[in-house]
C-alpha cells in the first residue's frame, strides 16, 4: 500500500468518525429546566429577597417520612399566605416534573405526597407570599 492511499484511508475513517459523531449529537435532547427561563432571570431579585426574608424568619425543614415529604417552615411566615406554589424539577426528564400548591397548616407543616413523584432526583422550589412579603426555598432532593 502507497502513502496515497494511506492518505485516502485517513480521511475516510476520519470522515467516518464525524459522521458518527454528529448523529450521537443529533440524538441529544437539550431543554432548558424552566420554560420561561429568561423571563425568571429578569426577576431574580425577588428569589433573592425571598431567601432572605426566610434566612431572617428561620430554617426550614425539609425530610422524609413514609409516604410523605414533609415540610416545616418558621410559623411566623403563614399569616396570611398568597401566591405559594411548590415545584418539583427533574434535571433529567422534563416530564417528571411536577407543581403542587403551597398550603401548610397552621403549625407551618405542609405533607406531599410521594405517590405523584417518580424515584429521582428533583430541585425543589417552594415560593409564597406572607403579608407581601416573599419567601422562596430551593433544594435538591432524591424521592425514593
Amino acid at each position: 500500500m502507497n502513502w496515497g492511499h494511506k492518505i485516502t484511508l485517513v480521511f475516510i475513517v476520519f470522515a467516518i468518525a464525524i459522521l458518527g459523531m454528529v448523529y450521537v449529537a443529533s440524538q441529544q435532547t437539550n431543554e432548558l429546566q424552566d420554560e420561561n427561563y429568561y423571563e425568571k432571570e429578569l426577576v431574580y431579585q425577588t428569589v433573592i429577597d425571598g431567601r432572605n426574608n426566610l434566612k431572617n424568619e428561620g430554617n426550614y425543614i425539609l425530610r422524609d417520612s413514609s409516604n410523605d415529604i414533609l415540610l416545616q417552615i418558621p410559623i411566623s411566615t403563614i399569616r396570611n399566605i398568597s401566591d405559594g406554589s411548590i415545584y418539583f424539577l427533574c434535571p433529567s426528564d422534563k416530564k417528571n416534573d411536577a407543581v403542587m400548591p403551597f398550603t401548610p397548616d397552621v403549625n407551618g407543616l405542609q405533607r406531599i405526597s410521594k405517590s405523584k413523584l417518580k424515584n429521582t432526583l428533583y430541585t425543589v422550589r417552594i415560593s409564597w407570599k406572607s403579608d407581601g412579603k416573599p419567601y422562596y426555598i430551593e433544594q435538591s432532593y432524591r424521592v425514593e
